[in-house]
């Protein structure tokens, strides 16, 4: 075995191997934080001595090496022996991927998603084929955050869920009832709040302190370990300030899906805790921002699907999506793009409704594989597809 798995390396490359695990680059330990504890069920080896060669990570299962370049590996004659050093690599039965320290900076989701393809097809598992692990994230928001009672019941649905889920809660009215008693003015344009300097102090203090922690602790009680996070917590929601243009929402962040910090999120998920967001992000520059808690709970879902089987699910007071919005039987069932379209050209769904079902077509065609609408007291009947609106691409 030990032959197989060094391919005659020598004592000297060992020694060289074990100085090297001691001082990871940056770049390698943000892959290294990844692939150590993985979706995929792998064990992959870091600093790996491989016949003269010390590769950066070695997947012994799928004879797959992953090698991160620095700024050395532009100079023409390290190229040179990087071609040699890969086509000796190649030519042992190994498949060599190699990204910089660059593109695992900026483009960390491009890189794990080209490593999850390479493990997929080395499995002889077309992506897509149902061969990643699940995960449900769930925004719960409307009344039911306001409402101790139906809280509690949605909370120990939630808890009772296996395996990996992610929980994004709104606001609710306690933002306002409290700001009413502090004599901070709530201001709306549009149904939208405009977050000045004492709004945004106010909505971290309320959505990322005492509606976050509070429901961390009932899940506690209920045996699921939660970990209660703001988009700033482990930099997994970076966002930038929406531009003034017609309107000066304040202190309020828009997402860049293709730069949330997806990877320290997996992190918490591969190590059993379940993390509860709130409608929170940041700048990068020390400010906080208030985000839609649904476009947050699209963002991840979205980001995550690189690696895992995601169904999103909006859950809120009312039964699904509804023909008649003051009659909650009258729920659609199943909508598809057509039906959709459909749907929205001829004025049928009541307009606070819309967007969330974009948010939630957008999901779709990113990735997601399941977008379902429901009341949150129902929310194992909406997992099970007997309750709710389910939304697909097909």
């Amino acid at each position: 075995m030990k032959e197989n798995m060094f391919y005659g390396a020598g004592s000297l490359i060992f020694k060289r191997a074990e100085e090297l695990r001691k001082n990871m680059t940056s770049a390698e330990r943000i892959i290294w934080n990844h692939i150590h504890v993985n979706e995929w069920k792998l064990k992959f080896r870091r600093q790996h001595p491989i016949s003269n060669f010390i590769v950066d990570f070695y997947c012994h299962a799928l004879k797959l090496v992953i090698e991160i370049d620095d700024d050395i590996h532009d100079i023409e004659e390290v190229k040179k022996d990087d071609v040699i050093r890969e086509k000796t690599l190649t030519g042992l039965g190994l498949k060599v991927i190699r990204f910089n320290n660059e593109e695992v900076y900026k483009r960390s989701n491009d890189v794990l998603k080209k490593i999850d393809e390479t493990i997929r097809e080395l499995r002889n598992s077309p992506l897509g084929d149902g061969g990643k692990n699940s995960l449900f994230v769930i925004k719960i928001g409307g009344n039911i955050i306001d409402d101790e009672t139906k809280l509690s019941l949605f909370l120990k649905k939630f808890a009772n869920i296996d395996g990996n889920k992610i929980l994004v809660h709104g606001g609710g009215k306690l933002a306002t009832n409290l700001g009413d008693q502090l004599g901070i003015a709530s201001k709306y344009i549009n149904g939208r709040r405009i977050t000045d300097e004492a709004t945004i102090d106010l909505v971290t203090m309320v959505y990322g302190g005492l509606i976050n922690k509070k429901i961390v602790a009932k899940l506690q009680s209920l045996q699921c370990n939660a970990i209660g996070l703001t988009g700033a917590d482990a930099n997994i929601i970076p966002a930038t300030k929406r531009p003034v243009n017609d309107i000066d929402y304040g202190f309020v962040g828009d997402i860049a899906t293709e730069e949330l910090g997806f990877a320290n999120l997996s992190l918490f998920l591969m190590s059993n805790l379940t993390p509860i967001i709130a409608p929170l992000t940041h700048d990068g520059k020390g400010q906080m921002l208030n985000t839609n808690a649904d476009t947050i709970a699209s963002s991840i879902a979205v980001a995550l699907s690189i690696v895992y089987d995601v169904q999103l699910i909006y859950s809120f007071e009312k039964s699904g999506v509804l023909i008649d919005v003051n009659d909650d039987s009258s729920v659609i069932n199943s909508i598809n793009p057509s039906s959709y379209h459909e749907l929205k050209s001829g004025k049928k769904i009541f307009e606070g409704m819309m967007p969330k079902l974009d948010n939630a077509f957008t999901a779709l065609n990113k990735g997601v594989k399941k977008v379902i609408i429901g009341k949150a007291e129902e929310l194992q009947e909406l997992i099970n597809g007997t309750k709710g609106t389910a939304l697909t691409n097909e």
